[in-house]
């Protein structure tokens, strides 16, 4: 059996990690001091202190000079940057990507519609963007930024803490991948309007409570953007 081989500060830092866990400290909560941490795990202070700055750079822990480092919540941020790296390198197929993206969107879409024909959320939010949409087709900025702000008004409704943080992690994929679907529309010759109607369209879905047919509208709106993209979902 092959064994992984690990740097001393890898396994301080996973050390850390179980540590965090033993001792249930949550967000904002201190980790031991440099010292008191070398001692226990008998290593370094210098292991330890690069320990820390791995898990820092992981968002795990917040660092400050001066002050024990702080247990943190992760974001979507280092993910989205792997991701980001591994596509520009071609590790990762960009097919596989707006796959991914389809399924993501689609079952949050269906638990969205979920919860609203259970009362527990509303389309309020997502209706105010899909009008702001409406008044802001000719400024591509703007437009791009209020077509994820409503996706990802459909996670909010959605949720599922983990679909979201997935979704999230792919902003700066699919901020470039709409900005692609806006040129290539232009390109066309067609206005903004069947993104709209597009939108339009999962949105009723939603608000009827109707996951099957919010799956649906998602799924054909995906195939739309895919086709803009010159790449079919």
């Amino acid at each position: 059996m092959a064994v992984r081989r690990t740097t001393l500060f890898d396994q301080v830092a996973s050390e850390i990690i179980t540590l965090i866990e033993e001792r249930g400290l949550k967000p904002g909560d201190d980790v031991p001091p440099e010292g008191e941490l070398a001692a226990r795990f008998g290593v370094n202070r210098l292991a330890v202190r690069e320990a820390i700055r791995a898990l820092a750079a992981r968002e795990i822990l917040v660092s400050s000079q001066g002050r024990p480092a702080r247990v943190n919540v992760p974001t979507a941020r280092v993910f989205g940057q792997i991701l980001g790296f591994r596509l520009r390198q071609q590790s990762l197929v960009f097919d596989d990507v707006l796959d991914a993206r389809g399924a993501i969107e689609g079952a949050l879409a269906s638990r969205a519609a979920v919860r609203v024909s259970m009362g527990e959320a509303t389309t309020d939010a997502a209706a105010a963007l899909l009008d702001d949409m409406a008044q802001a087709t000719a400024d591509r900025e703007r437009f791009v930024a209020l077509d994820l702000a409503f996706h990802h008004e459909i996670a909010r409704m959605a949720d599922n803490g983990i679909l979201e943080l997935v979704l999230e992690s792919l902003s700066d994929v699919l901020a470039a991948h709409r900005l692609a679907s806006y040129e290539g529309r232009s390109r066309r010759g067609d206005s903004q309007q069947a993104t709209i109607t597009a939108h339009r369209g999962i949105l009723d879905a939603i608000a009827a409570g109707d996951p099957q047919e919010a799956v649906a509208a998602m799924a054909a709106h995906l195939s739309e953007t895919g086709e803009d993209l010159g790449a079919p979902l």
